[in-house]
């Protein structure tokens, strides 16, 4: 069965460990002018060509390469969905399996066949409520279905059978996104990996959520780890369990390849503190779809598991408390030297030294001796800039990383620490965050996470669906606050706005249908001149004015871009945008890929018309799709920068220089929190009052 083919070296150490392989036909010929199905049974391909139905299996970690001839497949490309086989070629029971597509066959069935046979056998389900379309795996020897249905199909008997319905309480909770089933050592995992709106493979990623089936109870449980042995590897519909390998697969990740605006990706998820990671996968696709595959050599896939060692996180070194640094300050210097000079500075002296410090180094300035902590040390004059706050286990712990100073610290608040709600972080402005709670996100409460002072809207009537949300005053327990949320469909045709006030009971809702669209960008909201400005995904901006409770699409600005069919592969209409106040002046800015530069606009009010700029004044602008800041004098030698959501391993931003033109460190490559926030630090006590 096996057939040769040319000499094309391998790369050292191929089929000794996982690869990622983007097929060429300079490079591996038996690929040209065919369509690879996906992979298989750890390193083999299904090829097909579509004009002539030649179907085979491919293994290119061995060389030569092996070549498994399969019947003619002549059903066409959209009518096919997920593949699998059922133990390696090597094995009499080897079965490849295709499932039908779910968006095209109203019938679900599987296309089979064994090595050697001259046609595919056709197995129609007997459940009409039931679609084997996707989340097949390997399990036990059978081929499993499982998401809502366990279903098992047994290729020796020809037979499917339901095992019984699977409970899934978080299944209605869940917004854009895609899921996957794996087996791993004897266990089946379910894994819903969330992207930001719906862009069809072209979007940003913002959470994974991990559930392991409990047979018993036949439920989807949530675990937080997959093990510290083990890594998972996803390529479109196809996912494998495998060993971790120090220094070239972590564990307890899942590596993810998906395409975007301006390459492949290959995105890491690292369960242990829930953040992720990418890199480019070269070329440069021509079209959003999947191009690169997993191989992993069975002598990699029947390694035992190893436990290993969790390295400690090295940005975690300094804590924070609300009160004081917790880093003690002894009665000497270590040199034998005693502190007690410090406490005859002369006032005025210390008083200037204080004007010039940080938050973080005014609040540690009182706790050098007794003097010191008489100075007058206005904690609301310190210099503040936006952090990134990040909390990734529901223990109460957020982190949060100072960009500018390129420090981490910890700080404990009391209504995370539960087991029972997750939280996520939805927006944030002057100090406060606003937070998403339990499975459906609709119990929301707005928190001051350094003085745990809270607002607690309604719940809303349902799940958190929202593109973004503000409020209008710096303080929000101010009985005058207005709080604000906005998302429309894809297309920009249907636009939903939902405001509510304190003496409200709930959330008052208005929607609107236009015929000119108006897809909202997800960004928030930013209060501008008394009313709330949002930026759509075309450049132009609505207008929402709390005084008079309505809502209007501006004519003016025009938008950026006049023609864009969002439902096609547009990736220009692709773009991410963010909406700035930056003293005074409203920024928008769209971020196409990491070959080009960010896109910065002014607003010009005489005109109401976009400037594009090439520097904002000496500012810097801290972007994310949940909340945007600028600052507009921030500590010295920081200005002219776009800051992202992202830092290195040894704690360097991620910021693009207007000056130089340039990213730094890099676009790629660097840790993102997934459940983050840029806050500005905010240790002012609030009260209610009736003033705004």
């Amino acid at each position: 069965m096996a057939a040769k083919s040319d000499d094309h070296s391998l790369p050292p150490g191929f089929g000794t460990r996982p690869w990622l392989l983007l097929l060429h036909e300079t490079v591996v010929p038996e690929v040209r002018g065919k369509t690879c199905l996906g992979g298989m049974h750890g390193d083999w391909l299904l090829m097909l060509h579509e004009s002539t139905a030649d179907c085979f299996l491919l293994r290119i970690s061995t060389n030569p390469r092996t070549k498994i001839q399969l019947p003619p497949l002549h059903q066409p490309l959209n009518f096919l969905s997920t593949i699998k086989m059922l133990e390696s070629p090597d094995s009499p029971k080897c079965t490849i399996l295709i499932a039908s597509s779910p968006e095209v066959e109203e019938e679900s069935y599987l296309l089979y066949c064994r090595p050697g046979e001259d046609e595919w056998t056709k197995l129609v389900s007997p459940f009409n409520d039931i679609h084997l379309s996707a989340f097949m795996c390997n399990y036990e020897g059978k081929i499993c279905s499982a998401c809502s249905n366990l279903v098992v199909i047994d290729m020796v008997d020809g037979k499917i059978q339901r095992v019984g319905t699977i409970k899934d309480e978080e299944k209605y909770a869940r917004g854009s996104g895609c899921y996957h089933v794996v087996e791993s050592c004897g266990k089946l995992f379910l894994l819903w990996i969330e992207e930001l709106g719906c862009f069809g493979n072209d979007g940003l990623l913002t959470a994974i959520d991990v559930f392991c089936l409990d047979l018993e109870l036949m439920s989807w449980e949530r675990v937080e780890s997959i093990g510290s042995d083990r890594t998972f590897l996803i390529s479109e519909n196809y996912t494998f369990s495998c060993p971790s390998i120090e220094g070239v697969l972590q564990g307890n990740c899942v590596y993810l390849v998906w395409s975007s605006c301006d390459s492949e990706r290959l995105y890491k998820f690292c369960l242990d503190d829930m953040t992720i990671s990418f890199q480019q996968i070269p070329p440069q696709p021509t079209k959003p779809l999947c191009r690169a595959f997993w191989t992993v050599p069975a002598s990699i896939e029947s390694i035992l598991p190893m436990e290993i060692s969790d390295k400690p996180n090295s940005l975690l070194s300094t804590k924070l408390s609300k009160d004081i640094l917790l880093n003690d300050l002894d009665e000497h210097d270590g040199l034998g030297n005693s502190l007690c000079l410090w406490e005859h500075l002369p006032v005025d002296l210390l008083e200037l030294i204080v004007s010039n410090l940080s938050l973080v180094d005014r609040i540690r300035f009182p706790t050098v001796c007794m003097a010191w902590s008489k100075v007058s040390n206005p904690i609301e004059q310190a210099k503040v800039w936006p952090w990134l706050m990040h909390i990734s286990k529901q223990d109460g712990m957020c982190r949060l990383f100072d960009p500018l100073r390129g420090e981490v610290y910890n700080m404990q608040v009391s209504i995370f620490d539960t087991n029972e709600d997750r939280h996520i972080f939805r927006s944030s402005k002057d100090g406060w965050v606003f937070t998403s709670a339990g499975i459906y996100g609709h119990d929301i409460f707005i928190i001051n996470p350094f003085t745990e002072d809270i607002v607690e809207p309604p719940m809303f009537e349902r799940r958190y669906h929202y593109n973004g949300v503000s409020f209008s005053s710096p303080n929000p327990m101010c009985p005058n606050c207005y709080f604000f949320g906005i998302n429309s469909s894809l297309s920009g045709k249907f636009l939903n706005i939902h405001t509510w006030r304190h003496e409200e009971t709930e959330w008052i809702e208005q929607r609107f249908e236009y015929d000119v669209p108006f897809p909202v960008g997800y960004n928030n909201p930013v209060m501008f001149c008394g009313k709330f400005y949002c930026l759509g995904r075309k450049g132009n901006l609505g207008a929402f004015d709390p005084t008079s409770n309505t809502w209007e699409i501006l004519d003016k600005p025009e938008p950026i871009h006049v023609e864009m069919d969002l439902l096609q592969n547009d990736h220009r209409g692709r773009e991410f945008c963010y909406l700035v106040d930056l003293e005074g002046e409203l920024i928008s800015v769209l971020l196409h890929n990491a070959s080009e530069a960010p896109r910065v606009f002014k607003l010009d009010l005489t005109k109401m018309s976009w400037v594009e700029v090439e520097d904002i004044g000496g500012g810097a602008l801290f972007l994310d799709h949940r909340t945007s800041h600028g600052v507009g004098s921030p500590d010295g030698g920081h200005g002219n920068r776009i800051y992202f959501p992202r830092y290195s391993v040894d704690r360097k931003p991620v910021f693009y220089d207007m000056d130089n033109k340039m990213y730094y460190p890099s676009f790629y490559g660097h840790i993102e929190p997934l459940n983050c926030v840029w806050v500005v630090p905010n240790l002012h006590k609030n009260e209610s009052t009736s003033e705004d």
